[in-house]
């Protein structure tokens, strides 16, 4: 007879059996973390124990990678979030899954709005790593790891990683994981200078090689060094810049606070350099009594009156305090001068409109303004946002409500059924976005006959007016969902109990929400509560239900109760 053939694992049982082998692990490791503080280390011992832990670190991080490939294709970001609450309290308590009490449970996806934006989300809400960090491993994985084969495909193979030499590397553990993920992504950075060569693939795999190199024997920085060796040659020897190169490369970019001063890095085509280049020299022309306002941190004296905050004495201004002469040319500097002429024996030019009256002080330009050339630039800069800031009405996106005109029943806004209403410009929207919508919007209550003659109109029902605006951006100070970073100049007014549920327009019954979040609210994923005036998050799908919490992202001060001083009384 022959030898029985057992049935081919399932999907459930190979991976029970992962978890098993993973939970073993982890508390194998553990215990020898335990052990380290108690075994005494001679310096071999303790030099073999560090080799062995950078190893397994290694190891664990390129496991970390391949598994990030694969949950980003399996779509973690809509796990259902009381799935992925056990799951979390599955791992951190290991000991049933490797003694085989427990499995890993089977997926449950949750339909309609995925609980999280994508899988960083989904990271930093779960693993509480860093966004850097799961920016990395997302990059890491794309770019080092092969791609799952596809499921229709039993006789194909996985597709090979971008960069198969990093990979070999970041596989075998003979370089720093993360280093290669970094290097990696920089290396993908310099593909439009690449790709249109002829010898595109030679030059990738010399890239590789050198990387790789420096990666298995010298510092990190080394393969920093060798990164920009190579986009030396690039530049000299390889296409030049194209117009995606330059698109990825642009915009405005935070460096971070260094000696007394935050830093950003401007990077923009040649078409925005020309219109940043008219501003800079209409507000640094020497030739020009206009001046940018002095900001908060180059006037060291606000109430100075001295010559630094001088306004021309001239008698032809207009109304915002603006001459309306053109005014003629600053002196002469004193390299272009005859020896011992005075300034009086200069010619001014004269311009089409005319000479500025007498007065205007124009000798002492140079003396009247003692900023420098990127001072005044820094300053005019500061100016054109603060009057865009401090206008008359404040920011659309964070304090003004929708300005959208919208047709719906009232059973759909009141959320008993869910026909889509019509905007002013007859484009349907969906009864669910105006539901969301109408946190911040006005309504306008009107009777319509069967043919659409309007029968009665009643009187439009506020929402939070300016004052309140004002009130709950102070309060709130940006979006009240833990760990959330947007501020209040980007995020929107809600009622903690709904309004068509009889909430009132208060204060009180208000909260600060960002658009992601504000979503979330209204798919019931997130429970808010107003408790003596101040809104609080009491539910967060996914979440252990714990006490109510804030934002203390927005409220530092809250971390420090009993130790400085209140903030409020």
């Amino acid at each position: 007879m022959g030898t029985p053939l057992s049935a081919a694992p399932t999907a459930q049982t190979t991976t029970a059996g992962l978890g098993r082998k993973m939970a073993a692990a982890a508390l194998a490791l553990s215990e020898v973390t335990d052990e380290l503080g108690r075994v005494p280390l001679d310096a071999a011992a303790s030099a073999a124990v560090m080799g062995l832990l950078e190893r397994t670190h290694r190891t664990i991080a390129y496991g970390q990678l391949v598994v990030t490939r694969r949950a980003e294709a399996a779509e973690i970001h809509r796990l259902d979030p009381f799935l992925a609450q056990e799951i979390d309290e599955l791992v951190a308590h290991p000991e049933d899954l490797a003694n085989g009490t427990a499995t890993i449970p089977p997926e449950r996806l949750r339909p309609g709005m995925a609980p999280h934006r994508n899988i960083l989300a989904y990271m930093q809400a779960h693993l509480h790593i860093s966004s850097s960090d799961g920016r990395r491993r997302i990059t890491g994985a794309k770019l080092l790891v092969a791609s799952a084969r596809p499921a229709d495909d039993a006789g194909g193979s996985p597709v090979a990683p971008n960069y198969p030499i990093l990979a070999r590397a970041a596989a075998d553990g003979s370089a720093d994981v993360g280093n290669l993920a970094s290097v990696a992504g920089r290396l993908e950075s310099m593909q439009p200078r690449i790709k249109p060569r002829a010898d595109a693939d030679k030059v990738n795999t010399a890239i590789e090689e050198s990387l790789v190199h420096e990666a298995r024997n010298g510092e990190p920085k080394m393969c920093g060094k060798a990164l920009q060796d190579w986009g030396s040659f690039l530049a000299e020897h390889g296409t030049p810049l194209s117009d995606e190169e330059i698109r990825a490369k642009r915009g405005f970019f935070f460096r971070g606070f260094r000696d007394g001063s935050d830093e950003y890095l401007l990077r923009c085509d040649p078409m925005d350099s020309e219109a940043i280049l008219a501003f800079c020299e209409a507000w640094t022309n020497p030739r020009s009594l206009k001046s940018p306002p002095f900001s908060a941190s180059t006037n060291p004296d606000p109430t100075a009156s001295g010559p630094e905050n001088a306004v021309p004495d001239v008698e032809d201004v207009s109304a915002s305090g603006t001459p309306t002469f053109s005014p003629a040319g600053a002196p002469a500097p004193e390299w272009a001068r005859p020896a011992g002429a005075g300034t009086d024996g200069m010619p001014l030019s004269e311009l089409a409109c005319g000479l500025p009256p007498e007065g205007s002080g124009l000798a002492g330009l140079t003396d009247r303004d003692p900023r420098t050339s990127p001072q005044l630039l820094l300053d005019a800069l500061v100016a054109a946002c603060s009057g865009a800031l401090n206008g008359t009405d404040i920011s659309e996106t964070g304090g003004m409500r929708v300005k959208i005109g919208v047709l719906i029943g009232y059973r759909s806004l009141l959320g008993q059924c869910d026909e889509a209403g019509l905007t002013a410009h007859n484009r349907p929207v969906s009864a669910a976005n105006i539901r969301r919508l109408a946190c911040n919007g006005d309504i306008l209550p009107a009777v319509m006959g069967e043919n659409g003659a309007v029968l009665d109109l009643g009187r439009e029902v506020r929402g939070f007016s300016k004052a309140q605006r004002k009130a709950i951006a102070i309060r709130d100070r940006g979006c009240i969902i833990p760990g959330c970073t947007r501020a209040a100049s980007t995020s929107e007014c809600h009622h903690v109990i709904p309004w068509l549920e009889g909430g009132d327009t208060s204060v009180e019954n208000s909260a600060l929400l960002c658009e992601y979040h504000h979503i979330q609210v209204h798919a019931g994923l997130i429970t808010l509560k107003s408790i003596d005036g101040v809104p609080y998050v009491i539910a967060i799908d996914g979440q252990p239900r714990g006490a109510p919490q804030r934002n203390l992202y927005w409220h530092p001060e809250l971390r420090t109760i009993g130790f400085t001083v209140p903030l409020f009384d």
